[in-house]
């Protein structure tokens, strides 16, 4: 997988497109794509490739709600069609994004809020009436165990203690 920054979601209507609060239009380099995704704000965005050896895109979006954030994940193929999605939502639970990257072409690594850490593993469909990739999370149950996951979890902490600290100054 390989980051990238070239889709933005439309979030005020423009030209008289009606917008629905739940989906939004997907642009790519500035050109609609004619999907609509879950999702307010853009977290992440990756280059990948899919199961049949074909390029794909993914895109990781929130809907910036406090105190009920949860995560939207959105596959797509090479002419942007909307092939894959699943969320981490739940209701009255929060799922904070802190970071995420690449582990393998299939695997995305998602750090949350402390130390709930996820995979997010694209593969090939399980039936073999459809040939459609899937997005599955899974739970990391040692993630302190991986350098990088490690480093991620103890910078969140520091982040967080410094902002505690400032706090019980003011």
């Amino acid at each position: 997988m390989q980051p990238i920054t070239a889709f933005s979601l439309l979030t005020a209507r423009t030209d008289g497109l009606e917008l629905n609060p739940l989906k939004m239009p997907l642009y790519f380099n500035g050109q609609h794509t004619h999907t609509f995704i879950a999702g307010l704000v853009i977290e992440g965005q990756y280059r990948c490739v899919l199961p049949n050896k074909t390029s794909g895109y993914l895109v990781i979006t929130s809907f910036d709600c406090p105190f009920e954030e949860s995560t939207e994940f959105s596959l797509l193929d090479e002419a942007f069609k909307l092939i894959a999605t699943t969320s981490l939502a739940q209701m009255y639970d929060s799922f904070l994004l802190h970071s995420h990257w690449p582990i393998a072409d299939n695997r995305l690594r998602l750090h949350y809020y402390g130390q709930f850490v996820l995979d997010l593993v694209i593969s090939a469909g399980s039936s073999w009436l459809t040939a459609r990739p899937k997005l599955k999370l899974i739970e990391v149950v040692n993630p302190q165990s991986d350098p990088q996951t490690a480093a991620a979890m103890a910078e969140l902490a520091q982040r967080l203690a410094a902002i505690e600290k400032s706090l019980m100054w003011d």
